[in-house]
Order: structure tokens, then sequence, then C-alpha cells
């Protein structure tokens, strides 16, 4: 995982966990995109918000789910000191059809000049448990992309530079499939892009070196509140802010 950026867990998790979550989510899901109608749209966000996850009993369900042993065993096997929770996310297939998957790093959508992304690679980990709820196409990675920054080609393409599309193949590609109970995990500064089609919905949940901003959580109210009462305080401390 250190060295490719990404694993895959086989069967990592029970079916009828997966399948109690799924309901829950799709729910969730569901009012979020009575809010977010763009066709080019492929994610849902701050899922476990109050607004879109309102039921005390499924937000329970959920944060437990996050919070649960499984979680936290490739949490510590990842991260070298604290991890913390971040956000989570559903990924679908996009209503236009004709969109492409494209490559990227997620640092790039932070809107900071490059060469602090270059620096922020180094001492932020942001890391990906892609948890699908139908079998999913899969991700296109390229390994070891994490601990490095582009080539000169991977750069035009990333960018759509020199002529170059960002959905165009790149030297060194690797497909990785994943099917219901599967756990992948990658880090989010991979080179990587999807894969559309079948019925393409995964949770995808994000946890980090760095705690979530106090700003963020009362913007979202996507954190626990009354939940962690029964929390042990392990659990507890994935939840922290600053």
């Amino acid at each position: 995982m250190e060295r490719d950026g990404y694993y895959l867990f086989k069967n990592y998790f029970e079916l009828d966990h997966i399948l109690n979550i799924k309901s829950i989510l799709k729910n969730a899901n569901e009012v979020w995109l009575k809010e977010n109608t763009n066709q080019k749209v492929i994610n849902s966000a701050y899922l476990t918000s109050t607004k879109y996850l309102p039921n005390e009993k499924d937000r329970n369900t959920i944060f437990g789910f996050l919070s649960s042993e499984p979680i936290l065993k490739i949490c510590k096997e990842i991260f070298e000191n604290e991890f913390y929770f971040l956000n989570t996310q559903i990924f679908f297939n996009p209503t236009d059809k004709g969109m492409r998957p494209y490559w990227h790093r997620d640092i790039q959508y932070l809107g900071i000049p490059e060469d602090e992304q270059i620096q922020r690679i180094q001492k932020d980990f942001v890391w990906h448990f892609r948890i699908p709820l139908e079998e999913d196409p899969g991700l296109w990675f390229v390994s070891g992309s994490h601990n490095r920054w582009d080539t000169r080609e991977e750069r035009e393409v990333r960018l759509e530079m020199e002529n170059h599309r960002s959905h165009e193949p790149l030297p060194n590609q690797t497909l990785i499939p994943h099917n219901t109970c599967d756990l992948l995990v990658f880090s989010a500064h991979l080179l990587h892009k999807a894969e559309y089609g079948k019925n393409r919905f995964s949770f995808d949940v994000l946890y980090t070196n760095f705690p979530e901003s106090k700003h963020m959580v009362e913007k979202w109210n996507h954190f626990p509140n009354w939940e962690m009462s029964s929390f042990t305080n392990e659990q507890k401390k994935l939840f922290l802010t600053k």
C-alpha cells in the first residue's frame, strides 16, 4: 500500500452490514440529488450531514460503521500517528452519457498554487476508503504517483495541455475493479480516474492525518454529536476537530 498507493481488500465486510448501510445511504443520496441536478455530477458529499441524514438510528448505524474495528485496523496500518475522519461521498455514473472519466489528483481542487500542492502531498495524507455498494467497474491508478509529482506527459494529460485530454491513457496505468463487500483503500494524492458503467454506487470515506476544521463541521453538521455518548475513547478521537 505504501509503495503503490492503493490496496484492494477482497470480501472485507459482511454482506449484511453492507446491505444495511446501503439502504440508509441510498435515501441520503436521493435527498442530495434533489438539490444537485447537474448532469455532469459524479458524486455526492457530506452525506452524514443532518440535512441528508436526519434519522437518529440511521446516524448511529453509519457513524458506528465509520469508526468500527475493521476500519480502525486499516487506519492504524496506514497512518504513523493520529488519524481523523473527514467526509463521506457516494460515487455514481454521470447522467451525461458523453462524459468521460478524467485523470486527477484530489489536491488540484484546493485552489492552491502547484508548488504548494507538491509540498502538501508530502505532509498532508488523505486516504479514500472505497466501499462498493454495487459492483464497480473500477478505478485507474498510476502506481506510486502519490509519492512524486507528474511527469511531463502526466501533467499535460491531467491538466489538458498541449492538445491532450484528461481521459487519455497514461503509461503504467492499472484498472482495479471492486465488488460488494470489498474495500479499496487508496491515496487521494495518486493520479487516478474512474471507470463508468454498471450500476456504479460506491460509498467513499475520507480519513486524514489532520483534523477537520470546526468551521466546516459547523457549516455542514456532518460529524456525530449525540451519537458519541456510546463511543469508546478511540472512536471519539476519530472525530476531533481543530
